[in-house]
């Protein structure tokens, strides 16, 4: 991952039923705006992200994974019990190890990451104050954005 730092990091959910440590790559936190994390988190997505098999689940029987019907191609991952979002990835990524997005919020402290990009600011609510001094996108970059 282009920007990681390999990092030992523990996050979890609000009550415990999801927890899970990373011992590998990170990258910094980029913010998304876009409608879909607007409505799973209730506010914006703040994630980082990590290989999958970065990723070990110590907890996981209350992780559910939810594909919105406006794009089938991505899942987020919650807490079935508390309703915690922790995690976004593509459903069908082809690449032998793919990477999770992991949000933020879920990671213990310190973690020592830093919001390195914006995303789908056109998309952002009237509440929020985008983050500056970062560089913003009206969409996703790799959309040519």
């Amino acid at each position: 991952m282009s920007g990681s730092t390999p990092r030992r990091l523990s996050g979890s959910c609000l009550c415990g039923g999801v927890r899970f440590a990373v011992g590998g790559p990170l990258r910094d936190v980029f913010e998304c705006h876009c409608h879909r994390c607007r409505k799973t988190t209730g506010n914006f997505m703040a994630a980082t992200a990590a290989p999958r098999s970065a990723i070990n689940f110590l907890a996981d029987g209350t992780l559910r994974w939810f594909a919105p019907a406006d794009d089938p191609e991505v899942a987020y991952g919650f807490c079935e019990r508390c309703g915690s979002s922790l995690f976004w990835r593509h459903v069908g990524a082809t690449d032998p190890d793919p990477s999770i997005s992991i949000c933020a919020g879920a990671l213990e402290s310190p973690t020592g990451l830093r919001t390195t990009e914006v995303w789908f600011t056109d998309e952002a609510a009237d509440h929020v104050t985008v983050t500056s001094g970062v560089p913003r996108h009206r969409g996703q970059p790799s959309a040519g954005n």
